[in-house]
């Protein structure tokens, strides 16, 4: 049976090793995922006057300026509006790079992957790692408008220690999938990139979610989308509401059902990236 060359093989790995035993690797070897990801970061913005300033920006300017606007024209108060549209748009934000940079991921490592470190979900988590940092310098801007707000007590964004690590846990799954996929497909992140642009427009982002009728054609088109119930089930909390045991089952099947397949999705088709890319 033929076999890869010894230089598709690096150290404690393969690409035959099961999906479960490179991320346990990975997750014990940050040395590569997690400095490369902040390295980037830090050159992008070195040579800019605001430096790692300009990480809050445009989340602060969108979040300011759409907020106050979108809050008269639905009639909502700022004081409940911003916050909400700031958590919405800031979980959106995070959810968006990790995939849009999961696409891309391994056919931008071609060289590595080439040279034998084949140990895919390093790469993964590269990408989750890049989305988180961006994600906790934008969580300044929600404190910010929980502190803004007369209506919010922002000790609750603490509650991000216990709902956020859900959010990540299924960033991994679907990162991985779409990682495996683009690298097989180089337009699923032209298609990807494309669907979210709507998507953003059809998830409770912008709008507030339960306006809609329970059981109505509304109520099952916000129900069914996966990006409502993982950004409600951080917001919620921090919004001060309970969160609706719809979501807690909708993301528990989720998980489950993700895992799964990404676990199948890498046994079954990793050992061909290199041959793809």
């Amino acid at each position: 049976m033929a076999t890869f060359p010894q230089r598709f093989r690096i150290e404690g790995s393969n690409l035959d090793a099961s999906f479960n035993r490179h991320l346990v690797q990975s997750l014990h070897q940050p040395e590569f995922w997690g400095y490369s990801s902040w390295l980037d970061i830090v050159t992008k913005y070195r040579r800019t006057r605001l430096g790692l300033i300009w990480i809050l920006v445009p989340v602060a300017v969108f979040v300011g300026a759409i907020g106050s606007v979108y809050s008269r024209i639905m009639g909502h108060d700022p004081a409940f509006y911003i916050p909400y549209l700031a958590i919405g748009f800031t979980v959106w934000r995070f959810m968006v790079q990790c995939t849009n940079e999961s696409a891309s991921i391994l056919r931008g490592h071609k060289s590595f992957i080439m040279d034998g470190r084949t140990r895919l979900t390093d790469y993964v988590l590269r990408s989750i790692a890049k989305a988180f940092f961006y994600f906790m310098c934008a969580v300044l801007v929600i404190v910010g408008a929980l502190i803004w707000s007369p209506d919010m007590h922002w000790p609750r964004i603490f509650t991000l220690a216990l709902t956020f690590p859900i959010i990540v846990l299924n960033m991994a799954w679907w990162s991985t999938c779409v990682a495996v996929i683009g690298s097989r497909h180089a337009d699923i992140g032209e298609m990807i990139n494309t669907a979210l642009r709507f998507g953003m427009l059809l998830t409770p982002i912008l709008w507030v979610g339960d306006r809609f009728e329970a059981g109505s054609a509304f109520w099952w088109a916000v129900h069914i989308n996966p990006a409502y119930h993982l950004i409600n089930f951080v917001r919620a909390p921090i919004l001060g509401q309970a969160i609706d045991p719809i979501t807690i089952a909708y993301l528990a099947i989720l998980s489950i059902c993700g895992w799964l397949t990404a676990i199948w999705l890498y046994r079954r088709y990793a050992r061909f990236v290199p041959l793809w890319i």
